[in-house]
């Protein structure tokens, strides 16, 4: 065995272990990936207003994702659900395919309202028992603004519109007052 065969068997160890490296990327490829996505759809949520949450739940992977649950918790001290549910089951998510799915809720109170990230779990295959867990964003503390705020923020404001027009009608009509034309008879009374 010359330096020539010891360099041959180490590429050809270096090349088994490469092979190896990407058949086992190959075949994690050919496996569901799924990643779900939280938001909110409105710009400010108040108390005793509904604010939709929007989960999205994306098949990135090159293969069907199975027995998928998709489940959140929203502490029943601070939110009520008004529709939809905070959990859901599908029996396979295609790949390539997304699905929406969306709760209404409705605050009690004001103030800044914590939010924890959805889960989902899912199968590689039907038959196995081995789950993957995927979870969703956080939202973090949600801002919830008063009915008052809610008041200010949508009231047309015709008392600010009223005072703006006065001023303006000021402005405009005060010019126009004090002027005075000129009549004919009064300027041959000025060259005499």
């Amino acid at each position: 065995y010359g330096p020539t065969m010891q360099a041959t068997r180490v590429l050809a160890a270096i090349a088994l272990v490469a092979l190896a490296g990407v058949t086992l990327c190959a075949a994690a490829e050919e496996r569901a990936h799924l990643l779900i996505q939280k938001s909110i759809l409105t710009n400010r949520p108040f108390a005793g207003k509904d604010c939709p949450i929007r989960y999205r739940i994306f098949n990135v992977g090159s293969s069907a994702a199975y027995d998928v649950k998709f489940e959140d918790e929203w502490s029943t001290e601070e939110f009520e659900i008004i529709s939809g549910l905070s959990s859901g089951t599908w029996s396979t998510i295609a790949p390539g395919a997304n699905i929406s799915h969306i709760v209404i809720l409705k605050a009690y109170t004001y103030g800044y309202k914590s939010s924890g990230p959805a889960k989902v779990t899912y199968k590689h295959a039907p038959e196995d028992d081995e789950v993957q867990v995927a979870h969703s964003n956080d939202l973090g503390l949600l801002p919830v603004l008063s009915a008052k705020d809610d008041d200010k923020l949508s009231s047309p404001h015709l008392a600010e519109w009223f005072s703006f027009l006065m001023m303006a009608f000021a402005l405009v009509a005060a010019p126009i007052a004090l002027f005075k034309p000129s009549t004919p008879g009064s300027d041959d009374k000025k060259k005499k």
